[in-house]
């Protein structure tokens, strides 16, 4: 990824920081645009394969005609015979969404034409009709002034070059672009591969086709239908936001997305034969049996580590650091240290496995190795974790992450270090995580995850910003300004060395928490955000060591968290707990 930036979830393919720059460029340049020609609502022809469609589709699609920024004007169906998926492949799909499914089902076919406001319903011409009735077709088309052609399934949408101003769009699915919607999830999960990758490209004139949005997922191992639900959800949401970013840019958004290599349709992923499944499913059924023996032996639990001295870059190694080690029916997670008048103090999330939820707690610590007990400073009806801490003006304030609530709370603290109180909700109404806050000169920055409801709030990255740390919280206007389930999550404080701004991102795939990626910020501003991966930081397997998501320092202080496997009964040596490392690549999920 040396060569490579990744703006809005879309790749911009470039040479370091002059890329980076070039694309800040570009991106500030857009955003702003108030060309004439596209104030009025973008104009969308939805060209299907049939009127039954996805129910994550056409809800997508739902959304989009009700933006003030897009309308659906037409619906057209074509003639195309959907590819049939082998019997075996439907039993395993029905057993599967029975087992790990939710309802609704997100690949229930709906008809697209009741749940869509549309002002046109259009049949296109034979495919062996004559010219002048494929002229005349095309002519009708052009009458509709479109926009976008969108062409779902197997539609044929040849027909439609040079009928819509922006292109003929398509989602597209896998790392090349060209597996089918219904395979869609189908091949990472049999393969055991840790991402599912979807998108949007659009065919724009002669150009070569663009990508004008990409996401990745993590891919759940054990059930295809969970998969595909997860990213299904937030892949649904890829068309409002490219269409509300087409209608503010116009041309100019089009021109820098970055040129693909994808897959004709022609060309596409065909279903896999019953040899293939068959392997496939003997695989996906060893794995599940693995995880059901791993879950009845043993227990996932994160502890924390710390050591003092001069700051230096970690490679993952904890043999250097002491350990805090939690009792075994609850773990300890998310480090953040603080110094106060020579003494040093951690707080972190403490979580009892018989209660599910977490709470807000606080170790001193002494240079000597000496640790306090852990002391419970902050608790609510609902779960909290990630107690970032802010030392500013005299006052110290935490922002826990409290998205099982829908909020982002800010608390002030009234006597060190078990009394605080709520100060302000920063923001509402979302599913936020692990809320990050950095204060540039003059402007107060928040990176922080918000989930799409039913997925995973791993994988998007957004932006606040405002002038007080208790004013109002605006959003980015390119938000999410990352959708990368392995580089997008916050892990700690942001930091600077040698006058760069580092953030450190949790990767989260193969399975949350399997390191820290360090990401060197190339441009912060109200209209761009970039970034660049810096370094990895995996964790030391022959160390027994499984996972780190978290890493902060305060004065000599380091703090990290990590993850292994403990056995539920019996005495356990943290250093010879190490199995296979392929044992280990789902513990979380």
């Amino acid at each position: 990824m040396d060569d490579s930036l990744k703006e809005n979830g879309v790749l911009v393919f470039g040479s370091g920081a002059q890329a980076a720059r070039g694309a800040a460029h570009r991106a500030s340049s857009t955003a702003d645009s108030d060309s004439p020609e596209i104030r009025r609502k973008l104009r969308i022809a939805v060209f299907a394969d049939s009127p039954l469609q996805p129910r994550w589709l056409v809800e997508g699609f739902a959304k989009v005609a009700a933006s003030d920024f897009a309308e659906v004007v037409a619906v057209v169906e074509d003639s195309a015979t959907p590819q049939a998926l082998p019997w075996l492949l439907r039993a395993y799909g029905r057993v599967d969404s029975r087992l790990f499914g939710s309802q609704p089902d997100l690949s229930e076919l709906i008809d697209l034409k009741t749940r869509v406001p549309h002002i046109r319903f259009l049949t296109p011409p034979n495919r062996d009709a004559g010219q002048a009735v494929i002229a005349a077709w095309r002519a009708e088309l052009t009458r509709l002034r479109l926009d976008v052609a969108f062409a779902l399934g197997e539609a044929d949408d040849r027909v439609l070059e040079g009928v819509a101003k922006y292109g003929v769009w398509r989602y597209c699915f896998g790392e090349e672009r060209g597996s089918l919607e219904t395979l869609a999830g189908f091949r990472e999960v049999i393969a055991g591969a840790p991402v599912t990758a979807s998108g949007l490209k659009v065919r724009w004139g002669a150009a070569q086709e663009r990508l004008v949005y990409q996401s990745w997922s993590r891919t759940f191992p054990f059930s295809v239908a969970r998969n595909r639900e997860y990213f299904l959800r937030k892949t649904a949401e890829f068309g409002a936001r490219a269409f509300k970013e087409l209608h503010r840019s116009g041309e100019a958004w089009l021109e820098q997305c970055a040129p693909v290599a994808g897959i004709p349709p022609s060309q596409s992923e065909s279903a896999p034969g019953t040899a293939k499944i068959i392997r496939g499913l003997s695989r996906l059924g060893g794995r599940i049996a693995r995880r059901g023996l791993q879950k009845l032996f043993y227990v996932d639990q994160w502890f924390l580590a710390y050591r003092f001295g001069s700051e230096e870059r970690w490679q993952g190694d904890v043999r250097r650091f002491t350990r805090l080690m939690p009792p075994r029916d609850r773990y300890w997670a998310d480090p953040f240290p603080i110094e106060r008048g020579k003494r040093h103090f951690i707080f972190f999330e403490e979580l009892v496995f018989a209660t599910g939820k977490g709470h807000i707690a606080m170790v001193e610590l002494a240079r000597d190795g000496a640790c306090s007990a852990p002391v419970r400073v902050l608790e609510r009806d609902y779960h909290l974790s990630y107690p970032f801490l802010i030392d500013f003006d005299g006052q110290l304030y935490m922002v826990p992450e409290t998205g099982a609530n829908r909020t982002v709370e800010l608390y002030r603290c009234i006597d060190f270090p078990d009394q605080w109180r709520l100060e302000k909700v920063l923001l509402r109404d979302a599913w936020f995580v692990d809320a990050t806050i950095h204060r540039t000169d003059d402007r107060w920055w928040m990176f922080v995850n918000v989930g799409v409801e039913g997925a995973e709030p791993h994988d998007e990255l957004h932006l606040y910003y405002a002038d007080h740390l208790l004013g109002e919280w605006k959003p980015h206007h390119r938000n999410p300004v990352k959708s990368d389930v392995r580089c997008a999550r916050p892990a700690g404080r942001l930091y600077r060395r040698d006058g760069i701004l580092y953030r450190p991102a949790q990767i989260c795939a193969p399975l949350y928490g399997s390191g820290v990626l360090i990401n060197r910020v190339l441009h912060l501003s109200p209209q761009a955000y970039l970034e660049q991966e810096d370094e990895r930081i995996l964790p030391m397997q022959p160390e027994g060591l499984l996972g780190i998501h978290t890493l902060n320092r305060a004065g000599e202080l380091s703090v990290v968290d990590g993850f292994m496997r403990r056995p539920r009964v019996g005495d356990w040596d943290p250093g010879a707990s190490m199995e296979r490392p392929e044992d280990f690549l789902y513990l979380r999920a």
